[in-house]
């Protein structure tokens, strides 16, 4: 490796967020007359957030358990397939990434496993809802990649069929608007595959037990990698500063979870 190069990647690295900020606070901690302390702390906190390893050690119990083949069952009676954002005006693939590997992946499933596949999630937009990006996304598979969509029959139909829940606005509401659905189809106690991303498989599943689902996790969209780290992985970068944020996100969820009595 040149030293021109290796110069160059570290200054990106330390002038791109979030490496400036954590300069930012080490001068302030240096030179700050007043609250040097919690500039360091600050410093110190947001470098070990930003960092691979850490980021990967806080998500490893998240989705270490849920990274393995998908456990085939035959008493299954569908997919749920968990939303997880849309972009409102894009040109394409309006789902975000986290939910379109969450949609390909039940759809996947559903189809190898020739069962129904409920879609869960409205979201907070009123204007453009996740299930209409998904819709919207089915759409395109049909028109470029010529798959076709199979018209919606009942969820209690042992064949592959698509159904959208598009009122939940977050997992308590996907898990009890897909109970509603089921309900409806005369399913009372409905043993699923769950997709949605490792990370928050664990979250989702005492949520869908809760209302009387029999889950088996069908995890995908992992945000762990598994190469051998370097000495890069010690410098501060934004992905691992986003995956962190995912990891405390779950944890406050999971957390919530108790005074919700779950």
């Amino acid at each position: 490796m040149s030293s021109i190069y290796f110069l160059s990647k570290l200054f990106t690295y330390l002038v791109l967020p979030p490496g400036i900020f954590i300069v930012f606070f080490l001068l302030a901690s240096f030179y700050a007359k007043r609250f040097s302390s919690l500039f360091l702390g600050n410093a110190i906190i947001f470098y070990l957030l930003s960092t691979t390893y850490v980021a990967d050690w806080l998500l490893a119990p998240l989705e270490t358990p849920f990274n393995k083949p998908l456990e085939k069952q035959t008493s299954v009676d569908a997919v749920i397939v968990l939303g997880g954002g849309n972009t409102k005006g894009v040109a394409n693939l309006p789902l975000s990434t986290d939910a379109y590997k969450r949609m390909m992946w039940g759809l996947m499933v559903a189809k190898s496993n020739n069962l129904p596949l409920l879609f869960s999630g409205g979201g907070t937009s009123k204007e453009y809802l996740e299930s209409d990006a998904f819709l919207d996304s089915l759409k395109e598979l049909k028109l470029y990649l010529e798959i076709p969509t199979p018209t919606s029959k009942s969820l209690n139909a042992k064949e592959f069929s698509l159904h959208v829940e598009d009122k939940s606005i977050d997992t308590y509401q996907n898990a009890e608007l897909s109970k509603v659905a089921f309900e409806k189809a005369g399913l009372k106690e409905p043993t699923i595959y769950l997709v949605t991303s490792a990370y928050h498989m664990k979250r989702s599943i005492r949520l869908y037990e809760h209302f009387g689902f029999k889950v088996i996790p069908a995890a995908t969209n992992f945000k762990i990698n598994a190469k051998t780290k370097d000495e890069w992985d010690y410098l501060p970068n934004a992905h691992a500063f986003y995956k962190s944020y995912v990891a405390l996100h779950e944890y406050m969820g999971l957390f919530s979870l108790k005074f919700r009595g779950i």
